[in-house]
């Protein structure tokens, strides 16, 4: 299964670096501008437009810090461009100010060799600074190579899990399936029919879980119940009868959304089966809110109602299940059931 879009959606640790290091200019004008001339254009910009900008503030600030700005444009053409833009900037910003700005509009009144001596520290400091900025960058980008290195081990490895454990699912449904045939009576060949549907279901619960999470430990419900609302209806829903789901965009932990899954698995297919009668139309709709922190999940119908077609309407196996999943989540359950329909009620504490 590919799985790269699993670490979509909330920015991981150190995305905000990571975009930064990999917006580079000579990288994103590859295919159409060779870096070295980017690079050199980039520091020669920001180095001129920095100049220009301490010229306007002469009579604001007059002789005072006059190559503060070239700090600033290193800082500023080593983000966008790399070390090299860095020292362009360095290079450029030091010459333009020199000339234009200390010997040239200001001519600070110190003698000129102190003010070769302040251009001199003013270089020693910014190539000092040059040297952290470059130093810094190299180890943040191996880091990140390193972790990008490992990200794609794990997903390889958590492909291989997932692979193994369909292939078991598969086994174990062969071997039920193979004995459901040899079976001559009909109530032990249904109850290993039903064992299939809900392995099955299962199945598809945590491969859907998979495909649908944007990381390790959370999953957003709203793509992944409304999701399975619609494989259910494409493989279950006959005549006119449709499914439709409103679930907020809120996200939850991976085991309650595989019980959630699970709970709207059994109830809906309940529904679909045997809430209409054939050839009726109708709608089963799945509902949620956010209510004091937790969820209020809603699964209701418009068929003929659980009294109609079940003469013991808490039992079934289906019903069964849902009261573990339920239990399992600390969830509270409210069932409402007429010749108008069914509605399950599930008010699940906390999504965590």
């Amino acid at each position: 299964m590919h799985h790269k879009g699993i670490w979509r959606g909330f920015p991981p640790k150190g995305a905000i670096i990571r975009r930064i290091l990999r917006t580079r200019l000579p990288e994103r004008f590859a295919g159409r501008l060779p870096p070295p001339l980017v690079e050199l254009t980039v520091g020669v910009v920001i180095a001129v437009a920095l100049l220009g900008l301490r010229i306007a503030l002469v009579p604001l600030a007059g002789d005072r810090a006059p190559y503060a700005f070239v700090f600033l444009g290193i800082v500023i053409a080593c983000l966008l461009a790399g070390w090299r833009s860095g020292l362009v900037a360095l290079l450029v910003g030091q010459v333009l100010t020199w000339m234009l700005v200390v010997d040239g509009i200001i001519r600070l009144g110190a003698p000129r060799d102190v003010r070769v001596g302040g251009l001199a520290i003013a270089a020693v400091s910014q190539l000092i600074v040059l040297v952290i900025i470059a130093l810094y960058q190299r180890e943040v980008a191996k880091g990140l190579r390193e972790q990008d290195r490992r990200m794609e081990l794990l997903e390889q490895a958590r492909g291989e899990i997932e692979h193994r454990a369909r292939n078991n699912v598969q086994t174990v449904l062969s071997l039920i399936q193979l004995q459901t045939t040899r079976e001559k009576d009909p109530n032990v060949k249904a109850a290993l029919q039903h064992v299939t549907k809900r392995i099955s279901a299962i199945s598809i619960a945590t491969d859907h879980l998979a495909i649908r999470s944007n990381d390790m430990a959370t999953v957003r419900l709203r793509y992944h119940l409304c999701e399975l609302c619609q494989q259910l209806e494409r493989g279950l829903a006959q005549g006119d009868v449709r499914v439709e789901c409103d679930i907020p965009d809120v996200t939850a932990s991976a085991d309650t959304a595989i019980h959630l899954a699970l709970i709207v698995n059994e109830l809906v297919t309940n529904a679909l089966k045997h809430a209409f009668e054939e050839g009726r139309s109708g709608v089963v709709r799945v509902h949620s809110k956010m209510v004091d922190g937790g969820l209020e999940l809603k699964v209701s119908d418009d068929g003929r109602g659980m009294k109609a077609r079940s003469p013991a309407p808490g039992g079934g196996l289906g019903r069964k299940l849902v009261d573990n999943f339920a239990q399992h989540l600390n969830a509270k359950q409210e069932v409402s059931t007429s010749t108008e329909g069914t509605t399950y009620k599930i008010l699940v504490p906390a999504l965590v």
